[in-house]
């Protein structure tokens, strides 16, 4: 990076300055974004904390083939991060909640399968959501609020974001448990609660209503 990446220093006049030093302005698409990774690091961690445990109770694999999960899953990440700007320009109102079907689709498939094959599958699909996720949330954020808001908008999503990851076993684990009588485990629960999820987002227009006031600030 340090050899590639060029290094210009500019001179800063006097309207550049004035310009860093102005008053930092939020909305409230900074803490919708945080909001709904929130809700996506939650259920990404959901694979990362369960899918050995699963594959050995189930009797579908040992826990060497578990562990390949998560290597299926970051390679469903690398492929997809190919595709984050063709799939952001092509669903620009609708990508956060595209990415919450997938992991309502994938985690189903895991939740319902007895293949080993179909919990790769599924964990590679959970990898292109979680990089449709958060390849998009960063542009979102950053269309939303002025330039000189933009870094405390992303760090404030940042850490929301991360707290969702940390409180995952906390949420996800009590909602299975209150699901056990209805045949149901940790993957087929968070399947429906993404599936849910995603359908709220696409009905209260989320990304609809943030890339059309963006225009507004920008202007």
């Amino acid at each position: 990076m340090f050899a590639l990446v060029p290094y210009h220093p500019q001179s800063m006049n006097d309207e550049t300055v004035v310009e860093n030093n102005a008053k930092i302005h939020l909305n409230k698409y900074v803490f919708d974004c945080a909001f709904w990774g929130f809700c996506i690091m939650l259920l990404n961690n959901v694979l990362n904390n369960n899918i050995s445990l699963f594959v050995v109770e189930q009797d579908i694999g040992a826990t060497s083939q578990a562990a390949l999960t998560s290597t299926v899953s970051l390679v469903g990440g690398m492929i997809c991060g190919f595709f984050v700007g063709v799939i952001g320009k092509r669903f620009k109102t609708s990508s956060i909640s595209i990415a919450f079907i997938l992991y309502g689709l994938s985690y189903l498939l895991i939740g319902f399968s007895n293949s080993l094959f179909m919990i790769f599958l599924g964990s590679f699909v959970v990898g292109a959501a979680m990089s449709i996720a958060m390849g998009q949330f960063p542009y979102l954020l950053s269309i939303s609020v002025d330039q000189n808001s933009v870094s405390m908008a992303i760090g404030i999503y940042a850490a929301i974001n991360s707290i969702g990851g940390a409180v995952s076993s906390f949420i996800v684990n009590p909602l299975t448990k209150a699901c056990n009588n209805l045949g149901l485990n940790v993957f087929s629960v968070s399947g429906f609660l993404a599936l849910t999820l995603g359908v709220v987002c696409l009905a209260v227009k989320f990304q609809t209503k943030l890339v059309n006031d963006s225009l507004l600030v920008r202007n």
